[in-house]
């Protein structure tokens, strides 16, 4: 059997391997073999691109259901791709090519969020009314500041923002303040969410503090019927507080065995009784 090529190095590089086997061309008596197939390694998604399409297709069902965006955290990224920098560093790329957008969210502990900017253009569409200066801010100032928050001045100054038009984008959800002089970039019922998500979580947690030694098999806990705080399913929750690092995931015979951790136990009691 033919030894699959090596697609290690994601960027710029293209590698060539040959035919695997003898093969006959469409409407020709003539067979070719060994022919040179050029695979231009740059265009394959890198696994934390494929991990988050992944996460993203298993949690649309769900927000649509609660009318909620289309997110995935960056730290459930993590509960798939264990290496944190490689999924750091992919982020930052997609980011730059204009595939996805990062978002810092606040509430009761900070959290970065990934949307696809697909979607994020569409909410916009859907929850916002129609202003130029929403499609001017999607096309010209997100695309040119990578960073999750900007200064008033860069607004007003670098893309000639007035006032009005940054109240209509705090309006419209896009920005929230951080401070006097600057804000945090933001998306149509980001508030929404994050309240949606830690209630779920919370009785998640609880869900598993009460299990025996505190630890549940995860399919044990994908079947468990769950009150109506946990609209974003459980799925997203076990990716959730796996990618956290809130519980210890162990192999065994009967699947992942989930055990809540000993500080999660002790000192963030508050997350699960609150």
């Amino acid at each position: 059997m033919s030894k699959r090529p090596s697609v290690s190095d994601f960027y710029g590089q293209k590698k060539k391997f040959k035919s695997p086997a003898v093969e006959t061309k469409p409407h020709s008596g003539t067979l070719w073999a060994d022919d040179e197939i050029s695979l231009n390694v740059s265009d394959l998604p890198s696994d934390t691109e494929s991990a988050f399409l992944y996460l993203r297709s298993r949690f649309l069902e769900k927000c649509r259901e609660c009318h909620l965006p289309i997110v995935v955290l960056v730290h459930q990224l993590y509960s798939i791709v264990k290496c944190r920098t490689t999924v750091d560093k992919d982020l930052r790329v997609l980011q730059a090519k204009g595939i996805i957008r990062l978002f810092k969210l606040g509430g009761e502990e900070s959290v970065l969020v990934v949307i696809k900017t697909d979607d994020l253009h569409d909410l916009v569409k859907e929850r916002c009314p129609s202003k130029p200066v929403l499609d001017r801010f999607l096309k010209v100032v997100l695309p040119a500041t990578l960073d999750v928050c900007i200064d008033k001045s860069t607004l007003t100054g670098k893309f000639c923002l007035t006032e009005n038009d940054i109240s209509d984008l705090m309006s419209g959800g896009l920005l929230t303040l951080r401070s006097v002089s600057s804000f945090w970039f933001s998306f149509p019922s980001s508030g929404e969410f994050v309240r949606t998500y830690f209630r779920g979580r919370k009785n998640v947690l609880r869900t598993i503090r009460k299990s025996k030694y505190s630890e549940i098999l995860q399919q044990e806990l994908e079947q468990r019927k769950m009150d109506k705080t946990v609209k974003l399913g459980m799925l997203f929750y076990i990716h959730d507080i796996i990618g956290a690092e809130l519980v210890q995931c162990t192999d065994t015979t009967s699947g992942p065995l989930l055990r809540l951790k000993k500080m999660e136990k002790k000192t963030k009691n508050n997350l699960i009784t609150k």
